[in-house]
């Protein structure tokens, strides 16, 4: 027996594992993309804020969030804060600013994050402070304005809401396991 002949699929004229995996492969439909954190998060944010507008407190502004996988930019969110604890317009839409007699427009404030980032960002396990310091979330705009949204992320349910939000979400398959944790 010579040792060219060792399991080599070639010599009996039968397809190889990599022929076989290929044309398995032609069957198999792919498996859906993952919804992104802020497609997931952002409507849950502004349903809390619907029902809870209290939580928004006097937060005034426009909060343009860019949102990254991989630091290619994927998708484009707002948060439209009148003030007055009113409700917020949360959406992928671009809002129309108020307009006011009474008073300036709201401060725009623009924001850039990792998709990766956003969960821990929006339910205080990444503090602003440290996020804007270290690059993961980076600013334009008004700084104190940007801090305060902090403050609305952590009355509108906090980490312990945050928890159980991501493990209905991973149950259901719309979060990925590894990358969403507190």
């Amino acid at each position: 027996m010579s040792s060219s002949s060792n399991n080599n699929n070639s010599d009996s004229g039968a397809p190889s594992d990599a022929t076989l995996h290929e044309k398995l492969a032609e069957f198999r439909k792919p498996a859906p993309p993952r919804p992104s954190n802020a497609s997931v998060l952002f409507p849950e944010l502004a349903k809390d804020l619907a029902a809870n507008p209290a939580n928004s407190g006097n937060l005034r502004g426009l909060f343009i969030v860019t949102v990254l996988k991989k630091g290619v930019r994927t998708e484009e969110w707002y948060m439209l804060f009148p003030g007055n604890s009113a409700p917020p317009t949360i959406s992928r839409s671009r809002p129309s600013l108020p307009a006011s007699s009474s008073g300036p427009a709201p401060p725009v404030v623009v924001l850039e994050v990792e998709d990766a980032d956003i969960l821990n960002f929006v339910t205080g396990g990444l503090q602003s402070v440290k996020a804007f310091v270290s690059g993961r979330v980076r600013v334009v705009g008004d700084l104190q304005v940007a801090l305060e949204l902090e403050d609305v992320f952590r009355k509108s349910g906090g980490v312990e809401k945050a928890m159980a939000f991501v493990k209905k979400a991973q149950n259901e398959g719309k979060l990925d396991k590894k990358k969403a944790k507190l």
